[in-house]
């Protein structure tokens, strides 16, 4: 697999991210809507990682008073299960830091036991749970968090 290299997402990203997005998601936002969230600028902070010259998925982070919320991290199937999300959220979760952040918190679909055990790996924990919350398939969001001051995750900032 070639290097993966994660930045600042671009306008000209956006058509890769709606792409992924649409791959991922069965309720996906819509080009205009990451087309406002890349352009927000201040506490929203939108990433993506490419993989050679292909955009391999991004990633969205929203700070305020000292917390960092993940709205989204999505991976282009074709390059699921290569480092790329874990990648990712190491990259937001330094972004975080940088901000001056003490706390991350997450939602999840509690049927996704992919990221649930990503998100466990680098030390989020449950502290809740939305039941029925996701009108597709009535699945539970589980809430997650990660306190800043009690843990050290090996990241890199570019």
């Amino acid at each position: 697999m070639a290097e993966i290299r994660i930045r600042q997402a671009k306008l000209y990203d956006v058509p890769a991210m709606a792409r992924i997005e649409r791959d991922s998601f069965g309720s996906p936002w819509s080009a205009d809507e990451i087309t406002k969230d890349v352009t927000a600028g201040g506490n929203v902070y939108v990433a993506v990682a490419e993989c050679g010259d292909e955009k391999a998925g991004y990633g969205e982070i929203r700070t305020v008073a000292g917390e960092a919320q993940v709205y989204n991290i999505a991976i282009a199937p074709e390059f699921r299960r290569e480092g790329i999300g874990e990648a990712l959220l190491r990259h937001m979760i330094a972004r975080a830091e940088d901000d001056g952040c003490v706390l991350v918190t997450l939602e999840v679909r509690g049927g996704n036991e992919a990221a649930m055990s990503l998100y466990k790996k680098l030390g989020f924990r449950e502290v809740g749970r939305r039941k029925g919350y996701y009108s597709k398939g009535g699945e539970d969001a589980v809430l997650m968090d990660l306190d800043l001051r009690k843990i050290e995750v090996e990241v890199e900032v570019e």
